[in-house]
């Protein structure tokens, strides 16, 4: 099993010079998280593996209660310096994923953008969500696909800083137990491939800003080939919950 990471930064996150693909996919995955989301107004939503907060404030921004979950110290601290900035009140709590200190039912909604597969127990903590999400809540999961087109093209590693290889089946298989999917969609296609976001930042932006939203929409009817995967789930009903277990990168997971 990975090791429990108490101390993840975001500070290596970006790569040192950020192209024009990078900026839209992180937009973009952003943007379609809080979609499948927001809108209600005046819901309860807990942010699991909230970071920097920045999320949080913007549900807080559309009507909702927030809290926001991390193990993280050091990022505890800077969402706190950006909720306080912001004169936000957004709750934030330090604990994990996989044992949230809250009651069950206590949550119309719960998200989780980019943060799953840096978890010790992914299926430990989709089942938490599970547990904290009100009936007819929903759950929204924003994951790196790496069997997007373009880790296949070039064999991408799983990265440094990631415990897990997701893809859409490993996502549909840890979740069976507690949840189901409502909506599924893909967003960006060919992030990260070779020379890719060097030229488009040495097109116009015009352009490159049309070519980025015409291969989105490629990548939202083909979201098995997409960069990220967003899935909108609800809670599977009484009586089908079983004892699952998967296996991905040759780590077994389950009881």
């Amino acid at each position: 099993m990975p090791a429990l990471d108490l101390d993840w930064s975001d500070r290596d996150l970006l790569p040192p010079v950020v192209y024009p693909d990078t900026v839209f996919l992180f937009d973009r995955m952003t943007e379609a998280t809080l979609e499948m989301l927001a809108g209600k107004g005046e819901q309860r939503v807990l942010d699991v593996g909230c970071g920097n907060a920045v999320d949080c404030w913007e549900l807080e921004r559309v009507g909702c209660w927030v809290v926001g979950v991390d193990p993280s110290e050091i990022m505890l601290k800077k969402a706190k310096g950006y909720v306080d900035a912001k004169s936000s009140q957004v709750l934030l709590v330090r604990a994990i994923g996989e044992q949230l200190p809250f009651k069950t039912h206590s949550f119309d909604g719960v998200m989780c953008k980019g943060a799953l597969d840096h978890f010790y127990d992914p299926v430990e903590t989709i089942a938490e969500m599970a547990r904290v999400l009100k009936p007819g809540g929903k759950v929204v999961i924003a994951i790196a696909n790496l069997a997007s087109l373009c880790c296949r093209l070039v064999k991408r590693e799983i990265p440094a800083d990631h415990n897990y290889r997701f893809d859409y089946s490993v996502l549909k298989t840890i979740i069976r137990d507690h949840l189901e999917i409502e909506e599924y969609i893909g967003v960006s296609l060919l992030w990260g491939f070779p020379l890719w976001g060097k030229l488009l930042a040495k097109s116009p932006a015009g352009i490159s800003k049309v070519v980025l939203k015409f291969l989105d929409r490629i990548a939202r009817r083909l979201p098995t080939l997409s960069d990220v995967i967003v899935l909108r789930c609800r809670l599977r009903p009484a009586g089908h919950w079983g004892s699952s277990e998967f296996v991905v990168r040759g780590l077994q997971i389950g009881p």
